[in-house]
């Protein structure tokens, strides 16, 4: 797939992916766009509370400008305009106690709790007095749109996911096309279970996890990234490159862990054409031995006769990109095949040999 085929496969669906607001026409209360998710422990201690302050300001240095309305605080919600004396109040506010107090911020490009906006920052950090009874985690969400992948921008958000990793240093998380909803986002979420039984390689990235997540990952997508003690239980770079023998699935070790790259571009999956699409599949194969075993409700289960996830549809939606039992691990194309250092050395040592073949057959029949 490249930059064309990508664009086009979403536009031709882009009508699936918006769902306007019944009142007010020009405002989205859901959509499908970039989704980045990022799941810490401790995140009530200093120096995390410190991390995550330095990501809102990674973010706010390229898409700040993109950022109007949001608020600070759980329980008692501040509502504010973004400006640049905002984001420094915004930073001192995570930078608090974070042993007795929560932090919470929001800030998007649309205003207001019931619309969602294309560019969002969000955390979520329970204070650490309740994560150490009730094993909570912290929560670090973005929003981008897909446009942010045109051009050389596609190079920056694998850029920015690096820089984020090594700044958060989160237990686990991922990054590709996912759902984005608003701050209401209970109100629809019979909406995103029609959206991810029709595209599975669309991500549902919930504002909050729970203790259970810190025992195995939750969210396999484009990109995703573990923490270094996680992916150690599976051996060395050199056993992962070899398990995932293709060129166009990424491997990227960085300083805390790793990053998978489920191919060049991100895929929709659509049920009625590519349910598992080829490349998830892969990275789905290799890291699901750490894949938590039970991720429980994703939402609330039906409150009115509608369908929404309840736990046992939770966890089969999670093993989505899982081959029927009893099926064997799909084999590696030859055509994208890594080479190895060796064999890329024979190939330059034959065609050193071969061009030297050629300028000597060359010089012989320029001299009869």
């Amino acid at each position: 797939m490249n930059e064309e085929q990508f664009f086009n496969d979403f536009d031709v669906n882009r009508w699936d992916f918006t769902i306007i607001d019944e009142q007010d026409e020009d405002h989205p209360v859901l959509q499908i766009g970039l989704v980045a998710t990022f799941y810490l422990v401790d995140g009530y201690l200093p120096v995390r509370r410190q991390h995550i302050a330095e990501a809102f300001e990674l973010y706010c240095k390229h898409f700040g400008e993109k950022l109007v309305w949001g608020y600070t605080g759980g329980e008692e919600m501040i509502e504010k305009s973004f400006s640049e004396h905002a984001m420094l109040d915004c930073i001192a506010y995570i930078k608090s106690d974070g042993y007795d107090e929560p932090a919470a911020i929001m800030w998007s490009s649309l205003t207001g709790f019931e619309h969602v906006g294309s560019y969002m920052f969000e955390v979520y950090s329970p204070a650490g007095w309740y994560e150490n009874v009730h094993g909570s985690m912290t929560t670090v969400r973005l929003y981008l749109p897909v446009d942010e992948l045109k051009g050389a921008r596609k190079q920056h958000f694998e850029s920015l996911i690096f820089s984020l990793c090594n700044i958060l240093r989160p237990l686990h998380g991922a990054a590709g096309l996912g759902i984005q909803h608003s701050y209401e986002w209970e109100n629809y979420q019979h909406v995103e279970y029609e959206l991810i039984q029709e595209y599975r390689g669309v991500d549902l990235c919930i504002p909050s996890g729970n203790k259970k997540w810190r025992t195995g990952y939750t969210n396999l997508n484009w990109y995703t990234y573990l923490a270094h003690h996680w992916v150690s239980k599976l051996g060395t770079t050199e056993d992962l490159l070899t398990q995932l023998d293709d060129v166009r699935i990424g491997v990227l070790p960085y300083e805390w862990g790793t990053i998978f790259r489920a191919g060049n571009w991100p895929a929709l999956g659509k049920a009625t054409i590519d349910p598992r699409p080829e490349l998830y599949v892969m990275v789905n194969e290799v890291l699901k031995p750490l894949r938590v075993n039970n991720i429980g409700s994703l939402h609330y289960g039906s409150i009115a006769g509608e369908i929404r996830l309840n736990e046992r549809t939770s966890n089969q939606w999670m093993r989505r990109f899982d081959l029927p039992k009893g099926s064997p691990k799909p084999k590696p194309s030859p055509f994208f095949r890594r080479i190895s250092v060796e064999e890329q050395q024979r190939l330059d040592a034959s065609k050193q040999m071969f061009d030297a073949f050629l300028n000597r057959n060359s010089g012989d029949k320029s001299n009869s």
